[in-house]
């Protein structure tokens, strides 16, 4: 099968003369061509290809060429690596003898191509001016694109467009990481963002034919036997996520990206966590590494999380905080910019990079232990998390033991020690979600049993922070009515108080019927 391997960045367009005024291309590569190029995406009325992950598309080139090209590409991950067959054509169309040099492609199961040639049409478009440089780097031949058009969502006039700037290193030939060290270099002085985001999808997207969402969480993506594959397989995916929610919280910074993004990392970091304690030494500094890079960026996502939160509990029918909403606002508003300007940034781009590398160093053998099954890789990541949360009758009677007796003065509790205690029960719920696909097949009940277990005490437990957070706030708000913020904080920690305890009293019980207490 013929495969193109590409990465592809997202790039402002104020760059572009950055990018051709770099060292590395100035001095390594040969001088740029500069290309203009239309290309026209052809499918069926019913879209038979687009259904079926397949890409048909004729490009004429500024010499006069006209090249078919047909691509595949992955249901999941960042689109590293397709499917691509392609030859000159002498029709701006595909006709029947075209496809027929299709055959041995998946385009194949499509049917009779005389049928499929009949219903084919041109539905959309790009145009772009490219910029080559041909690159020896290290030995490995290379090919950097600089982009810069519109993708069209039709075939019309009058078609609807999108922005299309984007930097691509083809992998030619010689060693293929070698295209990820060049990146490197180059993303140590321009914001390169990783994107799984292809110009037909974003003509799709110009079209209204489909939507630029959240790609399907790592968790749900389907179980692989080999414990090296699994690892690079979530790698990807979670670098996937992350990139298209930077693009999404770029276009409307909507709650739900902002929760389900955070969602992402913590999840990422707890697998992370896994690696550096049980994988190969050699690995445990870029594990480190990794982790460290993602807390910041969790840290920013948490900061407009937690405003979020208070904003639903402002905003709730009968809420009495009606008068902290516009306080609320201000502060998300403030966290969102520091939140976007890191989603900007060349440190950001860098070490979305070095992650998309590092997957690709387990998927290719080359990182040790990788014999090591999906299933052991599941039996340590439980024994790594459960003894966190140390679950003993006696030690929760004791917690409670604490909160009752300070109900009549709430706001003196152990809340940082609640907050604790949440994060703990919030790392082996990730890990057991992660493991969701063999959590009945290899930890069998007492998987099952510990993933209702922190389910329903990180709930209990969250419910009852945000509740405390809220209270905080309003104590410190200015924009709370001078005669109000007692009278609302002490109600508002005395809810929070109540939550605690039923999430406490609810980890008691399922404490004495795992150890068999009556």
């Amino acid at each position: 099968m013929s495969q193109e391997r590409e990465l592809k960045f997202r790039l402002d367009p104020a760059l572009h003369d950055a990018v051709r005024r770099h060292p590395v291309l100035q001095s390594m590569a040969q001088p740029p061509q500069v290309q203009a190029l239309q290309t026209w995406y052809f499918d069926t009325p019913a879209h038979t290809l687009r259904e079926a992950g397949l890409a048909l598309r004729v490009r004429h080139a500024g010499d006069g060429r006209r090249i078919l090209t047909l691509k595949s590409s992955p249901a999941q991950g960042l689109q590293l690596a397709r499917g691509e067959w392609e030859f000159d054509i002498d029709a701006d169309t595909p006709d029947a003898a075209s496809l027929q040099r299709l055959s041995e492609t998946p385009l194949a199961r499509l049917g009779d191509v005389d049928a499929l040639a009949s219903q084919l049409q041109a539905v959309l478009g790009t145009r772009v001016q490219r910029t080559l440089w041909w690159v020896d780097w290290e030995g490995s031949q290379l090919e950097v694109c600089l982009d810069h058009g519109q993708a069209l969502g039709g075939v019309t006039p009058l078609a609807p467009s999108l922005l299309i700037s984007e930097l691509e290193i083809e992998f030619i030939s010689g060693h293929w990481l070698h295209a990820f060290d060049l990146v490197w270099t180059l993303a140590q002085d321009l914001p390169l963002l990783i994107s799984p985001i292809s110009k037909v999808q974003l003509a799709a997207i110009a079209a209204g034919a489909a939507t630029l969402q959240l790609p399907a969480l790592a968790r749900e993506l389907p179980p692989h036997e080999q414990g090296g594959q699994a690892v690079a397989d979530v790698l990807q995916q979670a670098t996937a996520v992350i990139a298209v929610g930077a693009d999404l919280l770029h276009d409307k910074a909507l709650p739900e990206t902002v929760h389900q993004m955070r969602l992402q990392l913590r999840r990422l970091r707890v697998l992370l966590r896994l690696l550096q304690t049980t994988g190969p030494k050699s690995q445990r500094a870029a594990c480190r590494w990794l982790r460290d890079e993602w807390r910041w960026a969790g840290q920013l996502l948490g900061a407009v999380r937690d405003v979020d939160v208070c904003i639903e509990q402002a905003s709730a029918p009968g809420s009495t905080h009606a008068t902290l909403r516009d306080g609320l606002a201000q502060r998300r508003e403030a966290r969102l910019q520091a939140l976007l300007t890191y989603l900007r940034s060349a440190r950001f781009g860098r070490v979305l990079l070095a992650q998309t590398r590092w997957a690709e160093c387990w998927s290719g053998g080359q990182i040790i232990a990788t014999e090591m099954s999906t299933e052991q890789l599941a039996r340590r990541l439980l024994r790594l998390h459960r003894d966190d949360l140390h679950l003993h009758p006696q030690r929760w009677g004791e917690l409670l033991a604490i909160w009752d007796g300070l109900a009549a003065t709430p706001i003196d509790a152990p809340w940082s020690a609640l907050h604790a205690l949440r994060l703990r029960a919030k790392q082996l719920r990730y890990a057991l979600e992660w493991l969701a696909p063999w959590i009945g097949q290899s930890l069998g009940d007492e998987g099952k049993a510990w993933l209702k277990l922190t389910s329903a005490l990180q709930t209990d437990l969250g419910k009852a922070l945000d509740t405390h957070r809220l209270a905080r706030w309003m104590i410190s708000d200015p924009s709370t009515p001078p005669s109000q913020p007692n009278a609302f904080s002490e109600q508002a920690m005395r809810d929070a108080f109540k939550q605690a305890r039923t999430g406490l009293q609810r980890a008691l019980q399922a404490a004495r019927g795992k150890s068999g207490e009556g």
